[in-house]
Order: C-alpha cells, then structure tokens, then sequence
C-alpha cells in the first residue's frame, strides 16, 4: 500500500532539495577557474534560493489550510525522515553525479553533470506527483516547474 505524500511533505523535501542544490553551485563556483562558470554556478545557487523561498511561501500557504498533523504527531521526527528523503536522492554526496563533479574540471562534462543533477530531481519531483493526493497536485506541478528553468538555463550553454 502506498501513502501519498500531501503537497506540505512535498514542499518540505523541495526546500531541502534547493538547499542541497546552492551547496553543490557554490561547491561547483569555488572549484572552477572559467569565469563564465563561476558566474553561471554562482547564479544557479542564488536560483536555487530563491526557489527554496518560494517553496517556502508556498509551504505557509499550504500549512494555512489546517493544521500539520504530521508536526503535531511526529514533531522533530518529521523533519529527520524529510531530511531523510531528500538527502537520499539529489544533490547529495552519495549521488554519483555529485562525486563526479568533484572529479572533472571540463566545462561541458560540468554542464551536463549539472543538467543531469536537475533532471533527477524533476524526476524525484514526477515520482512525488504520482503519489500525490489528487488536491495537492497543481502545487507540486509547481515545484516542477520552476526546476525546469534551471535546465533550460544550464542547457543554453552548452
């Protein structure tokens, strides 16, 4: 039996998800000497911000509907299991693509690296939509669609 995540859950994960995201930008920005991609790495973890604040007004609206169970059940307990989720998929040292980053210093093997980094979290941000409550869809199509200006902006330079 699957227990579908609420659009608060989801929104939870996203902003550690961006939070993980600007780590590794600014990692990617202090490891390179081209400075058309310190300012691009620099940028996209400003971007990644500025998603996280908007997930985060999101995640007020949201919490504004009723009361978080989830918080009053489980208190800090949930933010471990959602840091939990998040850490486990994207933009995390156990990512593959993340170890790989650290080992490369071609431009274009970063970009693409980058770009494959974004498109799994679309995907984790799909796999949450599948599982989703019918009434909290719309907002996590909104979290995906924000990742996808990330791509198209990494994709541009290549």
């Amino acid at each position: 039996m699957r227990v579908p995540f609420s659009a608060e859950e989801a929104l939870k994960i996203a902003i550690r998800i961006e939070e993980n995201g600007r780590d590794l930008y600014e990692d990617m920005a202090a490891q390179v000497d081209d400075q058309e991609l310190v300012d691009v790495f620099k940028d996209l973890a400003t971007q990644e911000v500025k998603h996280k604040d908007t997930f985060q007004s999101m995640l007020e609206d949201t919490e504004m509907e009723g009361v978080d169970l989830n918080e009053l059940l489980y208190g800090e307990l949930e933010n471990s299991y959602i840091r939990a989720l998040a850490d486990s998929k994207v933009f995390t040292p156990s990512n593959e693509n993340v170890e790989l980053v650290k080992e490369t210093d071609s431009r274009d093997e970063l970009l693409t690296l980058a770009i494959s980094l974004e498109r799994d979290t679309i995907l984790y941000y799909y796999e949450i939509l599948d599982v989703a409550k019918a009434e909290d869809r719309d907002v996590i199509k909104e979290i995906i669609d924000e990742e996808k200006s990330h791509v198209k902006r990494l994709a541009s330079l290549l």
